[in-house]
């Protein structure tokens, strides 16, 4: 059962829980719901029905109520009173959570439409709800409510595979996450303030998960950090497993032994790799190179070919719609020898110029050159393709340049 369907199986659960408490609920406490009532249940049921909600873990605890729904007339309190009378029915904590978090959002509408498709009011209305979120959803479901669903929720996001970790360690992760969690809202918040340029946030946020993903090393160790992320050795040996079978590649024991070999020694020199050092781009093209060398040698000229094409989500689509775009074999075989020629010019090129431009030398030559080769590449495709192949090879981002 793959990751994805394991996460989302008690998701679906939550969703049709959800939509049969919201309407229980509304219906026990109204009776026949006054309209309002109603257009907002029925919001509310969509929206979980979208799959917009969060998974969480069951709490106890009730906070009796003596008012009406709509005696509120902040969302907040509203929000809390509705919480505490599905908590005195017995709904667990999780669904709760999906509740108010669906309320919540759903509170936000009216400043989302407000901002009529322009971007920059887009971004600031979704950075506010991001602010606010933390205080809403604790004020609806309390502090220990809230503590047990966000901490479940930011453990799911930081461990790919779950490991054992003690409560200690649980709690320390969840600083951890919660920390670089906030990092991420200050630097959106830079971005639409626009007192940090794009370049200053990627560095930042470069340099934050670096942190993070290192002080989460030190707290598991090697073993349990590189499980959680599944770097571990059986999921690599998997993960190869299945590329070799996908190509048609049947390797005997002692091959495959050799490719992972490879693999790994791939993976522990690119987890070594500095990427802010100039020469970033040539390390990591030459680390390509030897693992690609060693494969070929261990699987022949041929079989690696074949390989490489079936890794190659481009070959694959242009096998796909071969007809569908006016290609055949030849032509097929002709876009993707062309491509991956230019692929490595490309990454030579930009080696050269990150190199050039840590001396603080111009690097507009080499640039220029990458300009030509790309202008030349674009060409001969073309050329050879025909307008209408080649438009519709563009057009699905076959490419990576412009005409």
């Amino acid at each position: 059962m793959n990751r994805e369907f394991r996460r989302r199986a008690p998701l679906c659960l939550n969703m049709v829980l959800a939509m049969t408490v919201m309407a229980l609920a509304l219906h026990k406490l109204y009776g026949s719901p006054a309209p309002a009532i109603k257009a907002r249940e029925g919001e509310l049921t969509k929206r979980i029905s979208q799959g917009t909600v969060t998974r969480a873990l069951p709490v106890s605890g009730v906070r009796p109520a003596s008012a009406r729904y709509t005696d509120f007339a902040s969302g907040t309190d509203r929000r809390r009173w509705l919480i505490d009378q599905l908590r005195a029915m017995g709904v667990p904590n999780d669904v709760l959570a999906i509740v108010a978090q669906e309320d919540y959002q759903i509170q936000w509408d009216g400043n989302f439409k407000k901002c009529g498709g322009n971007r920059d009011k887009l971004a600031a209305v979704q950075l506010a709800m991001d602010l606010g979120k933390d205080a809403e959803m604790r004020a609806a479901l309390g502090d220990a409510g809230f503590k047990q669903w966000d901490q479940a929720h930011m453990l799911w996001e930081a461990l790919s595979i779950p490991v054992d970790l003690t409560p200690a360690e649980a709690d320390s992760l969840y600083d951890l996450k919660k920390k670089l969690q906030q990092r991420e809202l200050e630097l959106e918040q830079a971005k639409v303030n626009g007192t940090m340029d794009a370049a200053e946030i990627s560095d930042a946020s470069d340099k934050a998960y670096a942190d993070y993903n290192q002080q989460m090393k030190a707290l598991l160790g090697d073993d349990r950090y590189a499980r959680s992320q599944q770097l571990d050795a059986a999921f690599s040996a998997g993960n190869l497993q299945y590329a070799l079978a996908k190509a048609g590649v049947s390797p005997t024991d002692s091959q495959f032994q050799s490719l992972f070999q490879a693999q790994q020694q791939w993976d522990k020199s690119f987890s070594a790799l500095d990427a802010s050092a100039p020469d970033y781009a040539a390390q990591y093209q030459a680390l390509n190179a030897a693992r690609d060398q060693q494969y070929q040698e261990v699987l022949g000229s041929n079989v690696f070919g074949a390989y490489q094409e079936a890794q190659d989500p481009g070959y694959t689509q242009m096998k796909k719609y071969e007809t569908l775009w006016g290609l055949d074999d030849s032509k097929v075989d002709y876009v993707y020898n062309t491509m991956k020629s230019y692929e490595t010019s490309v990454q030579s090129y930009q080696a050269q110029i990150s190199a050039l431009q840590a001396q603080g030398q111009n690097a507009d030559a080499v640039e220029q050159q990458l300009k030509q080769v790309t202008d030349q590449t674009g060409e001969a495709l073309q050329n050879y393709l025909g307008q209408d192949s080649f438009s519709k090879l563009q057009r699905n981002h076959l490419f990576l340049f412009n005409q």
